[in-house]
């Protein structure tokens, strides 16, 4: 009868402390769920092309591409429901790279965000161009970015970024 009994109790204890750690998330959850969609966009597709022109060790290069973006329905997040968006290069690239520095780490330049460029500032300010600076990714060993200011690209890289041509965002309405 005894281990019944610590069966039962132990069974209890289990419940109650997968309830104390899971409630929260459920009932934050059923929250979210209750809360009505934001409006859905006018416009939900677009292409925006950009040209960037840089230098490496004093030779020119430039590439242009296209900034598919596309809407991507409702998302839940935060507290509160949002509009999600997706992009794409035309290319198919997945960043826009100037330099690989070695397999794991090299430099690219942030394009801007879908949600900027098809009008929705649900959230925040419009996104400033991180030109004349860029980003590297994968430095000392790790899977980390951080922005790279123009003068260390130019010092540790010899890269200087000189124009920055990105097409103006759409002005979308919500219905």
């Amino acid at each position: 009868m005894a281990n019944k009994e610590i069966s039962i109790i132990i069974i209890i204890l289990l419940v109650f402390v997968f309830a104390y750690f899971t409630l929260p998330f459920v009932l934050i959850g059923l929250d979210n769920a209750s809360k009505p969609n934001p409006p859905e966009p006018e416009i939900t597709y677009g292409e925006f092309p950009f040209k960037l022109v840089y230098e490496i060790s004093g030779e020119q290069k430039v590439i242009e591409d296209t900034v598919i973006c596309e809407y991507d329905g409702i998302g839940i997040g935060s507290g509160s429901k949002y509009r999600k968006w997706k992009s794409r290069l035309a290319s198919e690239n997945k960043e826009v790279v100037l330099m690989k520095v070695n397999n794991s780490k090299y430099i690219y330049y942030i394009y801007g965000y879908p949600d900027e460029y098809m009008g929705d500032l649900q959230f925040y300010e419009p996104f400033e161009a991180s030109f004349p600076n860029a980003n590297i990714y994968g430095e000392g060993g790790s899977r980390m970015n951080r922005l790279i200011s123009a003068d260390e690209l130019l010092s540790e890289y010899g890269i200087k970024l000189i124009s920055w041509e990105p097409s103006s965002p759409i002005v979308n309405s919500f219905k």
